[in-house]
């Protein structure tokens, strides 16, 4: 699911209306925040109330910038692909050279690359 509401949500039959312009609304701040007018905002209207669409884009707009922070720091994701907790040697083993935006395939080369630690630890 996290997987298809990055890439392909807008096609998704896993997402409901709601879901998808609220997923749309995260993707548009993240990369083209001009596109967020009047029209978009009317849109977000049909499913969220003024005060949830307030308090979605304060949550959407934390996130990123946090996110956008993070890289700054070379900080690499906290979890793996499947939710296990590690500490930044892992992930960075996993994660590749340099942590990268999830939305530019960081999710696939981060699975890829954890399948290659988990063959690799159960070899030894």
């Amino acid at each position: 699911m996290i997987d298809e509401g990055i890439g392909y949500y807008e096609t998704s039959t896993n997402f409901t209306e709601a879901e998808k312009i609220a997923l749309r609304f995260s993707d548009l701040m993240d990369t083209e925040p001009d596109k967020i007018d009047e029209t978009f905002y009317n849109q977000l209207q049909q499913h969220y109330s003024t005060e949830e669409i307030v308090e979605l884009g304060a949550f959407i707009g934390f996130n990123i910038g946090f996110h956008t922070w993070f890289g700054t720091l070379g900080f690499y994701p906290m979890f793996t692909p499947d939710g296990r907790l590690v500490d930044q040697e892992e992930s960075a083993r996993i994660y590749g050279d340099k942590p990268v935006s999830h939305t530019q395939g960081a999710i696939q080369r981060a699975n890829e690359g954890f399948q290659e630690t988990k063959t690799d630890s159960s070899v030894e």
